[in-house]
């Protein structure tokens, strides 16, 4: 059995996971290297003052010192200091209360500054280390004002997009075909033709084209089905009048009462042979469809089988005969392995059945076997005039008969050779007639050992 949608789901699931991680990571980074790190302008704008403010520290010049926070108070809005190891303001410049207890936790410039610390302090320590420049980092300097949307849709909204397209797709491949069934099936209970579903899937070799194949099968042997039992209803309906129109007349004659009583059973009897014939051929029908081994459970010994198939035709056809018999050449013990008694032998009497009622007065029958490796090859050869070549293979249609008054005559409906061909068929065999020269028709059965 097919697993490949099995194995397309863990795949796809465990795929989307880690297309799902892989993303939000490298979102994370993407914020964490680029979007979370001040500019380079605004780290060289910073660096620049430390740079001056070393130059004052080392001179000890307050006044210069002064001159330059207040320069970077007023351009930045913001307050610095210089600031020594020990977290102690130096050279005249203060820092404000409320920020002496976050000295502690000063960043440098190349540091991640992230939306969460609103009040970022920035340290930019002096070459000699012997102080810092210590600043409030200017709102106009923070790396995004807006990197919490930026945060949301790089590490939510984008892997969540893919997330979601990947599930759609996911979805896509697994609805459309059922959406296809869904229809199918509809279509279906309620018309006569369905379009296949398995085309429809592509190059799809998963579960859903397995059921697809199955769903096409089951959907050609309904229809098969509706369309057999439809013919075999319009047929005998047709079959049906003939003989019921026979009674309506014999009962409105003035014939004696025993004569109309023996004509209706005839009838009667012409009926239930009727009926009896077209159930088996539909059940034939539907067996044949199936194409169940169980029935070919048997050994026949076929000569046998055939000796008492052509006795009970010469008994039956005895006064027809006029003496003459069938002709048998075979030899014995010809044995089949995986047949089917009741099949068989439902076969080869409609077959012989056949070619006495088409041969003439005073003419028999030829039965011949002949074994080869794998099959056994059965063929009857009548004394009849033949079948034209345009109508050889619509003998084996049912109700399909050349003569029919005669067949009517003779009691015949036209389904011996169609049942005979679906018995064969169920063996596994194949059923074909054609015109014998110098003879009547030859019916050749071919049937494996």
């Amino acid at each position: 059995m097919s697993r490949r949608l099995y194995v397309l789901l863990v795949l796809g699931i465990c795929l989307g996971t880690l297309l799902l991680f892989a993303a939000m990571h490298k979102a994370e980074d993407l914020i964490s290297r680029h979007l979370t790190r001040i500019k380079p302008e605004h780290q060289q704008v910073l660096s620049d003052y430390a740079r001056r403010a070393s130059e004052f520290y080392q001179a000890r010049n307050e006044e210069g010192m002064h001159r330059l926070i207040a320069e970077i108070n007023e351009k930045h809005d913001t307050w610095a200091a210089v600031i020594t190891p020990k977290l102690n303001a130096t050279l005249g410049t203060h820092v404000p209360e409320e920020y002496l207890g976050g000295l502690s936790f000063q960043r440098k410039l190349d540091w991640p500054v992230h939306t969460v610390w609103r009040e970022v302090l920035i340290g930019i320590p002096f070459k000699d280390h012997a102080a810092s420049l210590v600043l409030r980092l200017p709102e106009s300097m923070h790396p995004r004002p807006n990197l919490a949307l930026w945060h949301i849709g790089l590490v939510w909204v984008l892997p969540l997009s893919v997330l979601f397209f990947f599930t759609h797709w996911l979805y896509r491949h697994l609805i459309r075909p059922i959406n296809i069934l869904k229809t199918a099936a509809k279509d279906l209970a309620f018309k006569e033709f369905v379009q296949p579903v398995r085309p429809q899937l592509g190059r799809r070799q998963d579960e859903l084209a397995v059921l697809a194949t199955s769903f096409d099968e089951m959907a050609e042997r309904i229809q098969l089905l509706v369309s057999s039992q439809r013919q075999l209803i319009g047929d005998l309906s047709h079959e049906l009048r003939t003989p019921l129109a026979r009674m309506r007349l014999v009962q409105g004659s003035d014939w004696p009462d025993e004569l109309k009583r023996a004509k209706i059973d005839k009838e009667i009897s012409l009926i239930n042979q009727l009926i009896d014939d077209a159930m088996t051929l539909a059940w034939l029908d539907n067996e044949q469809r199936r194409n169940l081994p169980e029935h070919l459970q048997e050994e026949v010994k076929l000569d046998q089988l055939l000796d008492v198939i052509c006795d009970d035709a010469e008994f039956e056809f005895e006064s027809k005969l006029s003496g003459s018999v069938i002709k048998r050449h075979y030899a014995k013990d010809l044995l089949l392995t995986r047949s089917n008694t009741l099949a068989l032998s439902q076969s080869l009497e409609n077959i012989i059945r056949n070619g006495l009622i088409h041969s003439p007065e005073g003419c028999g029958l030829t039965v011949c076997v002949e074994p080869g490796p794998e099959y056994f090859v059965i063929q009857v050869l009548d004394q009849g005039v033949g079948v034209p070549e345009a109508q050889l293979e619509k003998i084996f249609h049912p109700f399909f008969r050349l003569d029919k008054a005669r067949a009517r005559q003779q009691g015949g409906f036209g389904l011996g050779l169609a049942i005979a061909r679906k018995q064969v068929s169920r063996l596994g065999g194949s059923l074909k007639a054609e015109n014998y020269p110098g003879a009547g028709l030859m019916v050749s059965l071919l049937l494996p050992r």
